[in-house]
Formats: C-alpha cells, sequence, structure tokens
C-alpha cells in the first residue's frame, strides 16, 4: 500500500496534532488495551455526559466537542468514543454487530476524576507512515450501565448515505424502512430502563457533496419522524456553511476552524436547550419509550422471500460501476461497485426482474481487488441480498440508475468482510 495516499488524508492525520500530549498521558495505541470496555464513571456531583462519534467527529469535531462540555462547570464527567465507519448500529450488542472492529481509526477521552481525562489515540498520520490498527466499538449497553450518564450525544449518519448506492435517488418506500432498521433500535436500547439518560442529541452530518439533496433532506425527515419524540435532532446543514474551504476529495470530510465551528454551535444548541429546562426537572428517556415502541412496531412490508436464500443464476454482465480512487475512499477501508448483470436463466431461488446488480468488492483493506468480470461475457453466480450482511453499509457506488434493483452480493465475496469471522 501506498503509505503517501494515507498520509493525503489530512482530517484523521490532523489529530496528530494532539499526540504529544495524548501520548504522554498513555501508552502507544498499538499496545495500549482497546477501549471496549469503559471505565467506571467517578462519583461527582453535576451533569454527565457521553459523545459517540463517528469518522467526522475524528476529523476534529469530536476533540473540540469533548473540550467545550469538559470545561463547562455544567458538566463535570465527560466521556467521549469515536469510531471510524460506524452506523447506529455498530455501538450495540445485537448481531451482526455484536463483535464489530473499527479499522480505520479510534479516539477514546475519558474523565478518571484526576482533572486530566485518560485518553487513547489510534489514527492515521500520528506518525510517518502509521496506520491504524482494529478496535473494538464499545457498546451503547455497556456505556450506560457503567457510566449512567445524563446526556448523550450521538454524532452520525454520513455512512448511512451508502443506503443510496447511486448517491441521488431516493425510494421512500424501500429506503425510509432501510434507516429506520438503523435507527430505531439504537434509540430503543437508549431509552430503555434502567438507563439514566435524560437528554438525547442527533447530531445528524453538515452538508454532503458526496449525496443529493433530496437524499440529505429525506434522512433528516426520517429522523425526526421515526426518533424525534425521544431525540433531539440537530441539523447540522445549518450550521456550517459549504462548500468548506479544507474539503477532502469525497467532498464530506473537512477539517479547521469549520470543524471547531460545527462543534461549538452543536455545543450551543445543548446548552441552550439546557438552560430552557434544568435537567433535574426532566424525567427519565424510559418514559418517552413508547414512542421509539410504536415505531419499532410497524408492521414490515412483506418479504417475498427469506432473506437468506440463495439465489443461482447464469447471467450476461451488461454494465459495470469503475471504482472510486483510493485518496478519495481514505479512511474507509472497504468499498463496492456495481455490477448489473442480464439473467440468460434462473438456476435456484426466488427471483422476478430479468436484470440483477449485484455488488463487487472494489477494495478490501484498502487493497484494490482484481475484478475479473468483462462485459458480454456470461457468469455463473450465488447470490444472497446484500441486506442484513456487514457489507451494506460499506461504502459504494452504482453508476448504472436502476434504483428498482435490490443489490446482492456474491456468497464468496460476503464471508471476505474483514469481520466475518467475528
Amino acid at each position: 500500500m501506498n503509505i503517501s495516499r494515507n498520509q493525503r488524508f489530512a482530517c484523521l492525520a490532523v489529530l496528530a496534532l494532539f499526540a504529544p500530549a495524548i501520548l504522554s498521558q498513555a501508552e502507544p495505541a498499538e499496545t495500549q488495551p482497546a477501549a471496549s470496555q469503559p471505565n467506571p464513571a467517578p462519583k461527582q456531583e453535576g451533569v454527565s455526559v457521553v459523545i459517540l462519534g463517528d469518522s467526522l467527529a475524528l476529523c476534529g469535531f469530536g476533540k473540540r466537542l469533548d473540550e467545550r462540555f469538559r470545561k463547562s462547570p455544567q458538566f463535570k464527567a465527560t466521556f467521549t468514543y469515536i469510531a471510524c465507519g460506524t452506523t447506529p448500529l455498530s455501538w450495540l450488542k445485537e448481531r451482526p454487530y455484536a463483535n464489530i472492529k473499527t479499522h480505520c481509526g479510534f479516539v477514546s477521552i475519558e474523565s478518571d476524576g484526576s482533572g486530566r481525562p485518560r485518553e487513547l489515540q489510534d489514527v492515521y498520520g500520528m506518525r510517518r507512515g502509521h496506520i491504524p490498527i482494529p478496535h473494538p466499538v464499545p457498546k451503547l449497553e455497556d456505556l450506560l450501565a457503567t457510566l449512567h450518564p445524563d446526556i448523550l450525544v450521538m454524532q452520525t449518519g454520513t455512512n448511512l448515505f451508502d443506503l443510496f448506492p447511486d448517491r441521488k435517488t431516493v425510494s421512500p418506500h424501500r429506503h425510509g424502512p432501510a434507516l429506520r432498521s438503523y435507527l430505531v433500535p439504537f434509540v430503543s436500547k437508549a431509552s430503555q430502563s434502567p438507563s439514566t439518560l435524560k437528554k438525547l442529541y442527533w447530531v445528524s452530518p453538515p452538508i454532503s457533496g458526496r449525496v443529493s439533496k433530496e437524499i440529505q433532506d429525506f434522512v433528516i425527515q426520517q429522523l425526526r419522524t421515526d426518533i424525534g419524540g425521544v431525540a433531539n435532532i440537530i441539523d447540522s446543514r445549518t450550521l456550517v456553511p459549504y462548500p468548506y474551504q479544507h474539503m477532502e476529495p469525497d467532498k464530506e470530510h473537512f477539517i479547521g476552524a469549520e470543524m471547531d465551528l460545527w462543534a461549538d454551535r452543536v455545543f450551543d444548541v445543548v446548552e441552550r436547550d439546557l438552560a430552557s429546562q434544568p435537567l433535574s426537572s426532566l424525567k427519565p428517556l424510559s418514559d418517552k419509550a413508547p414512542a421509539v415502541a410504536e415505531v419499532a412496531q410497524e408492521p414490515a412490508p412483506p418479504a417475498e422471500k427469506p432473506t437468506n436464500e440463495i439465489l443461482k443464476v447464469k447471467a450476461k454482465l451488461i454494465f459495470k460501476t469503475e471504482p472510486i480512487p483510493i485518496n478519495e475512499l481514505l479512511p474507509y477501508q472497504e468499498y463496492l461497485v456495481g455490477y448489473v448483470y442480464e439473467i440468460n436463466k434462473l438456476i435456484a431461488g426466488q427471483y422476478t426482474e430479468s436484470q440483477i446488480l449485484v455488488m463487487h468488492p472494489a477494495y478490501i483493506g484498502l487493497k484494490k481487488q482484481k475484478l475479473r468480470y468483462h462485459v458480454g461475457k456470461t457468469y455463473k453466480l450465488q447470490l444472497h441480498e446484500l441486506e442484513n450482511t456487514l457489507w451494506k453499509t460499506v461504502k459504494s457506488k452504482d453508476d448504472s440508475g436502476l434504483i428498482n434493483l435490490q443489490p446482492y452480493i456474491r456468497i464468496q465475496d460476503e464471508t471476505r468482510h474483514p469481520e466475518h469471522a467475528h
């Protein structure tokens, strides 16, 4: 792998600016135990907050927001966990995410009662050529049971954009339930007794240049519809101007003063909200749990076939999506591209369309895969639906425009996901 390409992803490498202070308090990331279990919360009076974030938080948002909470006298304990490549389900113990690890960067900042937080950092660019090792993603159930937080700030959402492979089209009957399957389980767990949470702030992404405005509007609307009865939804698109001054090639990640501005404005939203009503007067979120439970119990659309059914077809390749350059993939390490096949023969399983969309891994562990498939040639394929596999929120691209086609993945490729063995 070309290390210089890793170093080009500045929003993760910029965290190396903090390395001297962090490493003076901790062992090197390679030898330090991963923070899969949080430290017990110190016994102090005041408000305790947990912050969770994805790769955008690694670009400076997470550390800045942590500092704002930590410096405020209103908050007596702050625990921040940032894991690259995560979705809301990554933070839960439910399968298939129970033992999932982040492979592209992890940071934790934990209050320990000493006045200086305990910090762990493992990101690109800490040292020349440094590549993060895998770290278990901390689990919400453990954080709630061990830290007993009053407030949870959840920054997430960019990785959910990969539920829209063509990056521009929304199919509400399909994408609505898909998004709900990520949102409702997390909020249900956060508001489930004996959770001590009284406030949940859901921080959606700033403007993304990677997907259409229609997609971003749809995601915000789904957030408000599905979990707005329990969570305070913060639409970050109103907080930071686009285009960003220091933007990465993916037109989504950025660094610098705008990251600080985003964190400051999110903190201001939280501070104003808490000032409007004392936290001590609020009831636990568990009292609002029925609002989420009603959504969770909505009947799902009838399935035409079992989701784990093997589909065997003989099909001719008629269209290939070309992968993006690796500098647009970083910090992520896996990537899928859409191939469209024309079905000549249905060998096994149920399928009614004349064409089928198959997602092939173009990158695994940042290594470009040799896709030996040629337009015009016919192949025998054994497939599973992409849904309910670990690949379903991996970064992807499909230029076919066939939004009506349900994506599939080869069974042989399904087992090549880095977390499959777990």
